[in-house]
């Protein structure tokens, strides 16, 4: 119950930050209204591009904007309580941190996705006409991908938080982590726009996993690979993931030295 008290107390938090919210649906409403702009320019109506005509295309910018919006983001919670130390009494106390800092991610997650994720995606379906698939087929190919996926964007954001066991400023993986994910992950550009060995090379990498292949199951395009074949890649990647951010963490844990009192 610990736990789920984590989750309550992490969405609560979020809706006490009443102009941090409006800020975040205004910046991710000017996410959307700028790619779909583009899109809709750069392929008129009636013309495709890559088999994706430019509706396809408005919806995949609206979509793969709002799955991303709906992850919350706990980059700070690790590296700020390592160093102020306060992660010495975490340690003491009755829970298992990693956990902790799950359940944390998944209350903003949460917040985020039913405060600013579905309420934008109500308002795109009206501005800007977008179309769904859905058939409950579409819906049970979306939602366990979904899923892993923000499993696997958790996991990849804690193997880097854990950075700040053996680094005294990681902003710099930060900031390389995230542009890597503005280019490959399909948050902005679908992956099928790559060259062809780019796109080879892309699979292989846990990025499209993250965005692209959640938004292409939505809007119930073919997927490149199969389904079961797709699940599997995921379960592989999570457990990778894993296991790299728990070595990672059981080995800061262990050098990890408090200075002062």
């Amino acid at each position: 119950m610990a736990y789920f008290k984590f989750i309550s107390m992490s969405f609560q938090r979020a809706i006490s930050y009443r102009v941090e919210y409006f800020m975040a649906v205004l910046n991710a409403f000017l996410y959307i209204f700028i790619f779909t702009s583009v899109w809709r320019t750069l392929v008129p109506d009636g013309s495709t591009k890559n088999g994706l005509t430019s509706a396809q295309l408005t919806a995949y910018a609206v979509l793969s904007t709002l799955v991303k919006a709906s992850y919350g983001r706990k980059d700070s919670l690790l590296s700020t309580r390592i160093r102020s130390g306060e992660i010495s009494s975490d340690l003491l106390k009755p829970f298992h941190f990693p956990l902790m800092y799950l359940c944390d991610t998944i209350g903003a997650s949460l917040f985020q996705l039913f405060s600013r994720a579905l309420p934008l995606l109500v308002f795109c379906v009206f501005v800007f006409d977008i179309r769904l698939d859905m058939h409950a087929e579409t819906f049970a190919k979306f939602i366990p991908l979904y899923l892993l996926s923000f499993l696997l964007f958790f996991l990849m954001s804690f193997l880097i938080s854990s950075m700040a066991f053996y680094f005294t400023d990681i902003f710099p993986f930060w900031i390389f982590y995230y542009a890597l994910i503005t280019l490959t992950s399909g948050a902005i550009i679908p992956v099928d726009f790559f060259p062809e060995e780019m796109q080879k090379l892309l699979y292989s990498t846990p990025f499209p996993y993250l965005f692209y292949f959640p938004t292409m199951a939505i809007l119930g395009r073919d997927l490149v690979f199969s389904y079961p074949e797709l699940v599997l890649r995921y379960l592989v990647l999570i457990g990778s993931a894993l296991l790299l951010s728990w070595m990672s963490y059981r080995s800061g844990i262990r050098k990890l030295t408090i200075a002062g009192g």
